[in-house]
């Protein structure tokens, strides 16, 4: 993947070494050997020129996925690029949701054989002064005056964003055959909660039992009758959808007593607090046993099973684990794996951390800290004393 200006470089020296050797041999009679590892250096640095500039900034090197990884770069790779006097590191990922919105992305995009330099809802041409934009009356409607046109790659950490690209990148099978080691309880990610400081067969969790889009609902239906559930809290559809499927009209589900919060993915929210509050109050006045379920059963189930978990008294570890059975369930992901760690941090102790205003769980009551946080959204002393005697 050598640019011109780079080849040229090899070109020279090789064939000054070759003459330098010719003349020293003569004069000395020996030989200089001078070994230059092309793909070495390749491999930690490279100035790489810049082929086109798209429309929202995404800056198209002179290159291909093909030849980056010949010279050893690769997906999960962690790369500096340097435009001008500055430097900028991000990883080679494949999918600009790769990265969070506003970070930088070195995509390998299969699809049109290109690598490309992008920002995630930005524009990378404009944000390194690689480029300007301007708008124009004729076809296309804009124009980019170009004020670099080189850049350097160098490889700053080797599979430094591996773990991370593969949280981003999981994939599950939505049929039943792909896992037989599974019951059909656990197919559905279907379990009690059974927790330090919870009634046995008080509080279940679950994937949706009405919404056939993921392959469980059946099996998750089927889970809930034997459980004997009575009150359950979607925390996914409207009152309308929910209405809608095949699975809910003249059901076990559509006999019981259901709420319907529809809460956002936006855990750090008010909107999301209000909702929590609401749950509390369901729960409260509602006959157990209770599910709780959105479409996976997995990030607003998990949250908000957490918030409950931690103030029924369980330990983080008691937390931390059945939060992890979600990914054991869909993704063979458990403790041994190198993303296990990863998925936790990023998405139940981050929040956590977040919603009960602490540095770290180490060390801290978390019964404590998750009765301030309900009575930071509202809930009354009375009626914390109603919630732990349901739990």
């Amino acid at each position: 993947m050598r640019s011109k200006k780079f080849s040229e470089v090899i070109r020279k020296l090789t064939a000054l070494a070759l003459t330098l050797a010719s003349i020293v041999g003569v004069l000395a009679g020996c030989v200089i050997k001078f070994e230059f590892d092309d793909a070495d250096i390749l491999a930690k640095t490279s100035v790489i020129e810049i082929k086109e500039i798209k429309k929202h900034g995404n800056v198209v090197l002179d290159v291909t996925f093909a030849e980056m990884r010949e010279i050893g770069l690769e997906t999960g790779d962690v790369i500096t690029v340097s435009v001008g006097e500055s430097k900028y590191e991000m990883p080679i990922g494949t999918s600009f949701s790769d990265v969070d919105s506003g970070e930088m992305i070195c995509r390998f995009d299969e699809e049109d054989d290109e690598v490309a330099l992008a920002v995630n809802m930005g524009s990378f041409a404009e944000k390194t002064g690689i480029a300007e934009k301007q708008t124009i009356e004729e076809d296309p409607g804009y124009k980019w005056t170009v004020k670099i046109s080189e850049l350097m790659i160098t490889l700053k950490e080797k599979r430094g964003y591996l773990d991370e690209y593969r949280v981003r990148n999981l994939t599950r099978s939505n049929a039943r055959e792909d896992y037989p080691s599974l019951t059909d309880e656990e197919f559905a990610n279907f379990r009690a909660v059974p927790l330090r400081g919870i009634k046995a067969n008080t509080f279940y969790r679950s994937s949706t039992p009405i919404d056939p889009a993921i392959g469980r609902s059946e099996y998750a239906m089927r889970a809930i009758e034997q459980a004997g559930i009575k009150s359950i809290l979607n925390l996914a559809d409207s009152v309308e959808t929910m209405e809608s499927y095949d699975a809910y009209v003249g059901s076990y589900y559509g006999d019981c007593a259901v709420i319907n919060p529809e809460m956002s993915y936006d855990f750090e929210s008010a909107e999301f607090g209000d909702k929590v509050k609401t749950c509390v109050e369901f729960i409260i006045n509602g006959e157990g046993p209770f599910l709780i379920h959105c479409k996976e059963g997995k990030d607003r189930t998990g949250i908000l099973c957490a918030i409950l978990e931690c103030y029924a008294g369980a330990s983080a570890e008691e937390v931390f684990y059945d939060y992890m059975l979600t990914y054991v369930n869909y993704y063979g992901i458990d403790s041994s794996d190198s993303v296990y760690s990863v998925i936790l941090n990023k998405n139940l102790v981050k929040t956590l951390c977040a919603l009960l205003k602490v540095e770290s769980l180490k060390g801290i009551n978390l019964k404590e800290k998750a009765r301030e946080y309900l009575i930071s959204i509202g809930v009354t002393d009375e009626e914390l004393k109603a919630l732990s005697e349901k739990l």
